[in-house]
């Protein structure tokens, strides 16, 4: 109870209140939840940003011209690879972005986990399938990151499309694969993204050149 030493003191209480004395944990707690909810934000739009580079990455990957005139079969594991090979082209512009690109790449390689996930789901894989299976094609990225990654830095092209070739080779031997031109496509899109402003590919927009069939 309130005690006020006259009727005037207890008058003055009704018409103006004291302010409301939090103690220091309370006084924290709204600033607290404004972090959280300024967190909650970056967070969704960071991976609304992942998710439109995602998009483009699956868009071009399912370019005709890939099955079509250069021999990557038209399969699960064709489709795959030239999604991996469309990624590891990103990443790598990402990289040059410091940690704003750091945690947009992290961002963008969940969505690409996710939809792993939901298409072996979609395909009847088992539920203790679908782990093992993702974690298989988490590292199938990281192998062809590495050996992309390397052949880029290479002073000789032909390495880039030996490099294609091999990673490519187990999914259809002997097939009329064009890994010359597909190195000769993939280094376009290095210029090309090389030269996106650094605005709007962390805003998730990408530009990427017109695979041709006829590219040597």
């Amino acid at each position: 109870m309130i005690g006020y030493r006259n009727a005037g003191h207890f008058a003055t209480y009704l018409i103006h209140p004291p302010p409301n004395r939090a103690t220091p944990a309370e006084a924290g707690k709204p600033k607290k939840k404004r972090q959280m909810l300024a967190w909650l934000k970056t967070m969704t739009d960071r991976r609304q940003r992942a998710r439109s580079l995602y998009g483009s990455i699956v868009t071009r990957a399912r370019e005709p011209v890939f099955y079509a005139a250069w021999g990557v079969p038209d399969t699960v594991q064709g489709r795959f690879e030239m999604i991996a090979l469309h990624l590891v082209l990103v990443l790598r512009r990402l990289a040059a972005e410091g940690r704003a690109g750091e945690r947009l790449a992290r961002a963008l390689t969940e969505a690409f986990m996710v939809d792993l996930d939901d298409a072996m789901r979609e395909m009847t894989f088992g539920d203790l399938a679908v782990p093992r299976e993702v974690k298989r094609a988490a590292a199938a990225l990281f192998h062809r990151h590495r050996a992309y990654l390397a052949a880029l830095g290479a002073a000789d092209h032909m390495t880039l499309a030996q490099a294609i070739g091999a990673q490519l080779a187990y999914l259809e031997p002997g097939s009329d694969l064009d890994a010359q031109a597909i190195a000769v496509y993939v280094r376009r899109c290095v210029s090309a993204l090389d030269g996106e402003p650094a605005a709007l590919i962390l805003a998730g927009q990408l530009d990427w050149p017109h695979p041709q069939p006829d590219m040597t």
